[in-house]
């Protein structure tokens, strides 16, 4: 049953016992520096979420999820494995490293557009440029081959 307070927003009955408080989602900026005991490396929640109460235990399994000493920025799936214990594991939308900063595709563009820019067939980036731009590419992939 769910009701609506005060402030307009709806509000769950017994929320801590919800499925949405079990498997919460915590984020890595809302924790505190690595720490390890006999069981491993560790952080602390330091504030409260849905994830979690303020002081809940977060074991860290994967080491790349730690740098200078703290625990990555972003979104972390909790997993509860004893009171007030959770294994914590990075989201879909959390990728170590992010996205690349180039691929090969964005590289090929690139390199076919700085190419027409010094052969002067362009001048800017327009809608004439891109077909010409797209068209280089093609040409400069065959010579791969």
């Amino acid at each position: 049953m769910k009701t609506k307070n005060k402030m307009g927003g709806i509000k769950i009955p017994n929320f801590y016992a919800s499925p949405l408080n079990k498997n919460g989602i915590t984020v890595g900026e809302n924790t505190g520096g690595v720490q390890k005991d006999k069981k491993g490396k560790y952080v602390l929640r330091t504030f409260e979420s849905a994830g979690g109460q303020k002081g809940d235990t977060l074991r860290i399994k994967d080491p790349k999820l730690i740098k200078d000493g703290y625990l990555m920025g972003g979104d972390y799936k909790t997993k509860k494995i004893s009171n007030k214990n959770y294994d914590i594991s990075p989201t879909n939308r959390n990728k170590f490293g992010g996205t690349p900063d180039n691929t090969d595709k964005q590289a090929a563009y690139e390199k076919a557009t700085e190419e027409l820019y010094a052969e002067g067939k362009i001048t800017e980036t327009d809608d004439k440029a891109v077909k010409l731009i797209k068209r280089r590419v093609k040409k400069n992939a065959k010579k791969l081959i």
